[in-house]
């Protein structure tokens, strides 16, 4: 029971959050003239199944994961290429598929899924910014690893920071306001740990060759919240604030791993995402349905990357045949979205190579050997 709980309410937050990437692409081409022949909750075998009047298969199947969307005549799980389904015609694809949609339509469509998490977050933070309050993160910590920077300067989970560089730190922004600007600095933190004060220093650069490397994080996220109430006006603000700023910092983050400015060791996987959805379920309902909404933000910026196979892909080479007023090459769209794939699945790896890592997994798999 004690490893039920965990993978339940990983199976939940993985599944809400590709749920609503998915129906976000459905309803998209649903209103641009698409047949979508089946959308599944999970993956698998077919547990249930019932066809609404628009003729799409509702399904739920035997792993809950996430789910996916069919798209008439798509012939593969990206979408990237079609075929005509037997006892089709080529009149019913271009009335049906999205591949035969003009550019601006399929452009809409392949935002359909990130802008449907984006909303979706936004929706949750308001909800339970009207209900118990806008949550704010105190100024407790959780060390992410004990490979980090913070972990190697004497910081534990569950130290109070009560200032950063002599300014006074009541919340998590505020710590990472000094953070930002101690980078290539000395960061100068004084600490609450079981009652008792301590001073931390942490140099945020690293010498190599003679050169000096500026550090951008430390590795701590925030473990406590507090709950500030607000109005239904405040709490549209921030919930839209919050969104943004989350959205655009994911994204900086992947740009700043992609040119090196920032360690690769940053990049998380699917141990770091059961972590955390285990870790948030813990600390209660609020807690985990903020996690949901924050995983989804995440999804959501991730998508719209311009890297082909992700949803932004498919938006920057449908805006390009939108602009020159033909297609592309289809030999030219194969080659960059196996580039794409490349990638996308580089970084994946990379994700399970750090949580395996983090875990200590190669240390044991080390003295099993020995």
């Amino acid at each position: 029971m004690a490893f039920f709980v965990p993978v339940l309410t990983f199976a939940i937050l993985l599944g809400v959050v590709v749920v609503v990437h998915e129906l976000g692409h459905l309803i998209i081409a649903r209103m641009n003239g698409v047949f979508c022949e089946a959308f599944s909750i999970g993956f698998g075998p077919v547990l249930f199944s019932r066809k609404d009047k628009k003729g799409t298969e509702w399904r739920v199947s035997l792993l809950p994961l996430g789910g996916y969307v069919k798209m008439f005549g798509d012939a593969d799980a990206t979408s990237v290429t079609e075929t005509i389904p037997d006892g089709y015609t080529e009149e019913d694809m271009a009335r049906m598929s999205a591949h035969r949609k003009k550019p601006w339509q399929r452009l809409l469509i392949s935002l359909g899924g990130p802008l449907a998490n984006l909303i979706f977050s936004v929706a949750v933070f308001f909800a339970l910014a009207v209900s118990i309050g806008m949550q704010e993160p105190d100024n407790s910590v959780t060390v992410v690893s004990e490979d980090t920077l913070a972990y190697k300067s004497g910081l534990r989970t569950g130290d109070i920071i009560t200032s950063a560089n002599g300014i006074e730190t009541k919340n998590f922004f505020n710590i990472v306001e000094q953070v930002k600007s101690s980078v290539g600095k000395k960061l100068v933190l004084k600490i609450n740990r079981e009652n008792q004060n301590k001073e931390i220093s942490i140099d945020m650069f690293e010498k190599t060759d003679g050169k000096i490397k500026p550090i951008q994080t430390i590795g701590i996220t925030t473990k406590g919240y507090n709950y500030k109430k607000v109005s239904i006006w405040e709490a549209a603000k921030l919930s839209l604030q919050t969104t943004y700023v989350m959205a655009t910092q994911n994204m900086k983050a992947i740009f700043k791993i992609a040119t090196g400015s920032m360690s690769s060791k940053n990049v998380g996987g699917i141990i770091s995402i059961f972590n955390i959805s285990s870790a948030s379920a813990e600390a209660g309902v609020a807690s985990f349905i903020t996690m949901i909404a924050m995983i989804s933000v995440i999804l959501g910026a991730i998508n719209l990357l311009p890297i082909p196979v992700l949803d932004g892909g498919s938006v920057v080479i449908s805006g390009i045949e939108w602009i020159i007023g033909k297609p592309l090459h289809k030999t030219f769209i194969n080659a960059i979205f196996i580039a794409g794939l490349i990638i996308v699945v580089g970084l994946m790896l990379l994700g399970i190579w750090n949580d395996l890592v983090n875990i200590k997994f190669f240390s044991w798999l080390e003295s099993i050997v020995k």
